[in-house]
């Protein structure tokens, strides 16, 4: 008989059919107050995959059969690895599933803002746009110029890589630790906090916590 797993996120029909290939899949709505129904399965399911759900002392009490808690997220805070461990519970997350995507977003929001792209995007739809529009319209250019980063990790070096291989633009950034892969080949400079804000850059993406005195 297939083991049984507690689904608590909906996921692709596709990844949904390759999991009923394999287990019984319960499927619950995550809730803040999971009804009788989700407990009584918990007893019986070998895994658990979502996201978000409080994997805590409290409920692995009640599921003595489980094996594995698959984390569909970046983070892993919703898990108390301590007492997983302890029960020789394995757990994943999915560490590198959006960095991609968030690069993608955050050099979408650089390339709007920098070419004013919603506020042209506007004045072309209201009807402004009869005649050549003057030079305080045109924005600036990406291309080139220098891009701040704060926090090289995965996703800093994913938007490090857009902007050199794309823009040919320069890189600094601030990290706890040097990027020596970023520095050799997106040919990044590692700059101290405070030198990093002095330096005229185009735009600078936090990924790390900032002191209170710079915000």
């Amino acid at each position: 008989m297939k083991p049984e797993i507690i689904l608590y996120n909906l996921i692709p029909n596709e990844l949904l059919e390759q999991l009923k290939e394999h287990f019984i899949v319960r499927y619950h709505k995550l809730d803040t107050k999971m009804n009788a129904s989700f407990y009584e399965d918990l007893i019986k399911a070998k895994g658990i995959i979502g996201s978000k759900m409080k994997i805590n002392r409290t409920l692995l009490k009640k599921a003595p059969n489980l094996k594995v808690v698959v984390n569909i997220s970046v983070g892993y805070d919703n898990l108390d690895l301590t007492e997983l461990t302890n029960r020789g519970i394995m757990a994943t997350n999915t560490p590198d599933v959006l960095t991609d995507t968030v690069a993608d977003a955050i050099f979408g929001l650089l390339l709007s803002t920098s070419r004013r792209i919603p506020e042209l995007n506007d004045y072309v739809k209201s009807g402004k746009w009869n005649e050549n529009i003057g030079e305080e319209l045109f924005g600036i250019d990406v291309h080139h110029k220098t891009l701040g980063i704060i926090g090289m990790g995965r996703i800093g070096t994913a938007i490090a890589e857009r902007a050199r291989h794309g823009f040919k633009m320069n890189i600094l950034y601030h990290n706890r630790s040097n990027n020596q892969k970023a520095e050799k080949e997106l040919n990044a400079t590692h700059v101290n906090f405070e030198q990093l804000l002095r330096t005229q850059i185009l735009f600078a993406c936090w990924f790390r916590y900032v002191p209170k005195r710079f915000i």
